[in-house]
């Protein structure tokens, strides 16, 4: 196994171990994905709109939403209403 082969399967298992930890093992691969995107962008930007969510997703509209929706569902993020725009939802991890 070379150097890297090696070190991108510790990466996956180090991924896999923190989902277990969190309680994320449930998660199929698209709502995991949609999820760490959710969490970088807040960490980033200090926010993070459903639009934005699909956005940074590179996923469908609806299977992002659809994502949203178990994962709030399972306790993992919250929706809320923008104060700076009435118009907006914002989603925030709760992890």
């Amino acid at each position: 196994m070379s150097k890297i082969t090696k070190e991108l399967a510790d990466l996956a298992q180090m991924l896999i171990n923190m989902q277990n930890d969190l309680g994320l093992k449930d998660l199929n691969p698209t709502e995991a994905h949609v999820l760490l995107m959710i969490i970088r962008e807040y960490e980033l930007k200090g926010r993070c709109s459903m639009l934005k969510a699909v956005e940074v997703s590179k996923k469908s509209r609806s299977t992002v939403y659809k994502a949203i929706r178990k994962l709030v569902k399972a306790g993992i993020i919250n929706i809320q209403n923008s104060k700076s725009d009435k118009r907006s939802f914002l989603v925030v991890p709760k992890i």
